[in-house]
């Protein structure tokens, strides 16, 4: 399995994080009867929240910075991209600077809190790009393994790799 670099909307990590963590909960109702026996409702998942703590590091590290700030900015929902999981649907909650910034390193801290979608796309046979997508997204959006992608469109190398505007998917 390839690493993929971590992605949200059209900013791409040019290093992982070097820790991220995923905080899962139950939304758990307690009810009394009045006969004091307790009963419990389990109410379905809550929204994950994923939070990691990285660097950015070169030259450009704080215009790498100013990137990510802009992503932050514009709020919204985006496909955040994530090694070793499935992308979710996420809004990017909070950014914060750790420490004093150095001249070729910036210590970040991020928390992203995944939206559930109730619908998925309906099957159809292709996809249109629109500048910026990538297999990850496509994957998500129609439910289509990133594997199946990869064979039906043999010309894109990279499940990560953008791609140009009006490129046309297969998806089965």
């Amino acid at each position: 399995m390839t690493l993929v670099s971590m992605r949200f909307k059209n900013y791409e990590w040019r290093y992982n994080p070097e820790e991220i963590s995923f905080e899962c909960e139950k939304n758990i109702q307690e009810l009394n009867s009045p006969k004091n026996t307790a009963y419990i409702q389990n109410l379905g998942r809550k929204n994950r929240l994923i939070k990691g703590k990285g660097q950015l590091c070169g030259e450009d590290c704080h215009e790498q910075f100013a990137n990510l700030w802009k992503v932050f900015e514009e709020g919204g929902v985006g496909v955040l991209a994530l090694p070793f999981i499935k992308p979710v649907y996420a809004v990017f909650e909070k950014l914060t600077v750790i420490g004093e910034p150095v001249p070729d390193m910036l210590t970040y801290s991020f928390v992203f809190r995944e939206v559930m979608e109730k619908e998925k796309k309906t099957a159809v046979n292709t996809y249109i790009t629109k500048a910026g997508d990538c297999l990850w997204d496509i994957s998500y959006a129609f439910n289509v393994r990133i594997e199946t992608l990869l064979k039906l469109n043999p010309w894109v190398k990279r499940a990560d790799e953008l791609m140009q505007k009006g490129k046309v998917i297969k998806l089965c």
